[in-house]
């Protein structure tokens, strides 16, 4: 029966080491499309928003994969503040927005304050009103200071018009009392670097760091069936790299009356390497072969 064991014990970790792609402890990856941007336009003066800014991290974990939030804070009187947020929002209104306001690929949650319950609603809206995603996947990298990143989409249903948008996001920030006049002091998904790029048409790119800045220009390979974009970022001193996310949307180019998420994606820089998580099939091959030995044994208690 030792020996048995031993066989099975050997036999799911080789099913699980073959079974996932290979990854080293400064590089990470993800693959998918459906998820759906969720951008908020907050800021560290607003009353209202110090009721919901708290709950939002649970909001996005309770989702997973569904749904990938990130913070635009008010340029104005706001110690997070960029002007990613004002090219961000006017897109979507003209002028600065109330605050809170949030879209999902673009559709506006209007009514003030949200509920989780009116979150969940739109979240679902919003996912229906997707005809198609585009499949994409993100490579990240670190390495002395510098951080890799590699967008690959595919499976588009439109190319002309559109653009490749990347998001790099803090997970958790700290600003101080004095600056924090609703008192939240502690802010999550805020924005700390953007670019975007056209694509199958002229046009403009654009970029901006928050202490993070973009290096050199970005590459871009084009092929019938997929795009790559490749760009590396750094980071500043004392900023921990496994505290950032990147989200990286395919969407059209236009105001709000044309706009249209067709895919977006997160990666978190800090998630477990894909190398050290077990696959499923690990599993579920265990339960399989332990079955079998259960049934080879009762077999041999049967015996005469």
């Amino acid at each position: 029966m030792m020996r048995d064991l031993l066989v099975v014990v050997i036999v799911v970790l080789s099913i699980a080491s073959s079974s996932n792609a290979q990854s080293t402890e400064n590089s990470w990856s993800a693959e998918g499309g459906y998820t759906v941007l969720a951008e908020q336009f907050t800021a560290a003066w607003c009353e209202v928003c110090a009721d919901v800014d708290p709950w939002m991290p649970e909001f996005t974990e309770s989702n997973g994969n569904r749904v990938a939030r990130v913070a635009l804070h008010d340029d104005f009187d706001d110690p997070l503040g960029t002007p990613i947020t004002e090219h961000r929002t006017s897109r979507y209104s003209n002028g600065t927005p109330s605050a809170p306001s949030f879209w999902f690929d673009g559709d506006l949650l209007a009514g003030g304050a949200p509920d989780r319950s009116s979150m969940h609603r739109h979240l679902l809206s919003a996912e229906g009103a997707r005809s198609g995603d585009t499949s994409i996947k993100i490579n990240a990298s670190f390495d002395s200071g510098m951080i890799s990143i590699v967008v690959s989409i595919w499976e588009w249903k439109v190319i002309e018009g559109t653009q490749i948008s990347i998001f790099v996001t803090e997970d958790s920030v700290t600003i101080d009392e004095s600056m924090a006049i609703n008192g939240i002091t502690t802010h999550h998904d805020v924005v700390r670097a953007y670019r975007e790029v056209p694509l199958g048409v002229e046009g403009e790119e654009w970029s901006f760091g928050d202490g993070l800045s973009w290096i050199g220009n970005n590459t871009i390979s084009h092929t019938p069936n997929e795009v790559i974009f490749s760009s590396y970022i750094s980071i500043p001193p004392g900023m921990d790299p496994n505290e950032l996310s990147v989200v990286a949307i395919h969407e059209t180019i236009g105001d709000s009356e044309t706009h249209a998420t067709l895919g977006a994606l997160r990666l978190g820089i800090g998630d477990t390497p894909v190398g050290s998580q077990i696959s499923i099939m690990a599993p579920m091959a265990l339960v399989i072969i332990l079955s079998t030995l259960s049934f080879k044994g009762r077999s041999r208690k049967s015996e005469p």
